[in-house]
Parts: C-alpha cells; structure tokens; sequence
C-alpha cells in the first residue's frame, strides 16, 4: 500500500487500470471455459435419466429444493427450538497423538 501512495497519479491509475481489466479478463475466461465444460460433460445429467427410469417418483426441480432448505432453516415452534437443548457428541484423539 505504502508502494502504490510513493507512485505518483498518472503511474497508479496505469496500474489500477491494468489491475481490474486483468481481473475482468480471468473471470470471463472461467466462466467461457465452466460453460464450455458443463455443456460437454452435463453433469448430473446420466443420474437423473437412471433416477427417472428405474424410480417413476416425481422429480423434485431445484426450486423445490432450494424452497425446502429456506422453510427447514426456521423451526416451526420458536418459543420451544430457544430453551431445547441439542447435546453433541465429543470426540478426542488418541494419547498417541498428543504431544
């Protein structure tokens, strides 16, 4: 930081310049290259064409799911998920591992 304040304007902006387009060029890159990718290999694509074959279950879109995640992240009781209390379980490592 202390390099890029000695530098007088003209040099900085020069360099900010070439800063940003660098990071513009390297993001749509990947992202040509993750399009290219995902259109060549569909991922997914072979699981969902055996789920529908062998199972004729309903398939869930990715709406659903993303809904489903939403409405499970609040509980329905408010009052009741404040005073519950969830015990984890601890693990430790082995004496063997500490030094």
């Amino acid at each position: 930081m202390s390099g890029l304040a000695a530098l007088d304007a003209k040099c900085s902006s020069r360099l900010g310049i070439m800063t940003i387009s660098y990071y513009l060029w390297t993001t749509f890159v990947a992202v040509v290259v993750g399009i290219i990718m995902v259109y060549i290999i569909h991922p997914g694509g072979a699981a969902q064409k055996e789920d529908s074959e062998e199972s004729k279950k309903p398939m869930t879109s990715s709406a659903d799911a993303l809904l489903d995640l939403i409405r499970n992240m609040f509980p329905a009781n408010l009052v009741q998920a404040t005073f519950q209390q969830v015990i984890g379980v601890l693990h430790f490592l082995p004496l063997c591992f500490i030094v």
